[in-house]
């Protein structure tokens, strides 16, 4: 394994998109709680790469969705809707994990895929937006 330096937005956007990928190609083959996950860390690393543009890393997933809402949802730079997607995707993800009683269906596996493509699309926005406006 290559360690990567924190922070890299344009390392963490191409891992939240091949993340992405392979939600679409579990939840074709009816791996519906793997699609669950892995859309949850499509949505993960879409998140650190928001945060990487503005200087910040950090340690957890919690960590991850606390900046996030204060940096940018608070701010005004993403709609509030994110901080529930956030939350349940992280919500479903762990579910899907660690919960041997959780079961998904195609839709939620589909419902999954579509927030984080919503989210991927808003991030890449930001990302491509000056610096100095974020």
């Amino acid at each position: 394994m290559t360690e990567v330096p924190l922070g890299s937005s344009d390392l963490e956007m191409a891992k939240a998109n091949r993340v992405l990928a392979a939600a679409e190609h579990l939840a074709g083959g009816g791996f519906h709680e793997d699609a669950v996950s892995r859309a949850y860390y499509a949505v993960f690393h879409a998140g650190c790469a928001l945060l990487g543009s503005i200087g910040r890393t950090v340690r957890t997933h919690d960590g991850m969705r606390a900046a996030i809402s204060q940096h940018f949802i608070r701010a005004g730079k993403i709609d509030s809707r994110f901080g529930r997607v956030l939350a349940r995707t992280a919500a479903d993800r762990n579910d899907a994990d660690y919960n041997s009683a959780a079961t998904f269906r195609p839709e939620d596996a589909a419902e999954a895929i579509a927030s984080a493509k919503e989210f991927l699309a808003i991030v890449d926005a930001l990302l491509a937006t000056p610096p100095a406006a974020l």
